[in-house]
């Protein structure tokens, strides 16, 4: 990385004064040195890192979680972020490459049955995670969508998931 150029150059502190005190600059702050920077290009050293995934985070959203949630749950919770895809935020599976079920989620984020049902009660409880029921080759399944004002892989998602979920930036932090 090139370091950028910085020259300190002593000020007269005498030839300025404080107009609020009416004291000399030099009086208040003694040496004044004043440091110059060379900005030819404002952006010589900045990088841009582009990744194909990735997943946003909201920092409000998280505290609710860990205040709501155990230090293991929010590990599970935040595995499950990284599993959104499409503007639904569906929980996709990546081995599979098809939405997760019930025994593909468990199964990833080793829980046994009733822990599962237990912890998944929760998520659905504190707005969360939502259960999406349809008909896909003449079979009932469900889909589980994550709240995207928790975590979500891009800026949009449809409007519809903002009626089925609290903004969990803005809820309380208290147990």
């Amino acid at each position: 990385m090139k370091k950028k150029e910085t020259k300190r150059e002593f000020i007269d502190a005498s030839k300025y004064v404080n107009i609020e005190t009416g004291e000399l600059l030099s009086d208040e702050q003694g040496n004044v040195y004043l440091e110059k920077v060379n900005k030819k290009d404002k952006n010589e050293d900045m990088v841009v890192v582009n990744y194909n995934e990735y997943v946003v985070i909201d920092s409000r959203a998280r505290e609710f979680i860990q205040s709501k949630f155990s230090v293991v749950e929010c590990g599970r919770i935040f595995q499950m972020c990284d599993m959104v895809k499409s503007c639904y935020n569906i929980l996709f599976d990546k081995k599979t490459k098809q939405y997760h079920t019930k025994d593909t989620l468990m199964s990833d984020l080793d829980y046994s049955r009733n822990k599962y049902a237990s912890f998944m009660k929760r998520l659905f409880e504190e707005s969360i995670i939502y259960y999406i029921r349809g008909m896909k080759d003449g079979k009932e399944c469900v889909w589980i969508m994550m709240n995207p004002t928790l975590a979500r892989k891009s800026k949009f998602f449809h409007k519809d998931c903002t009626s089925v979920f609290d903004d969990l930036s803005k809820k309380s932090n208290t147990k």
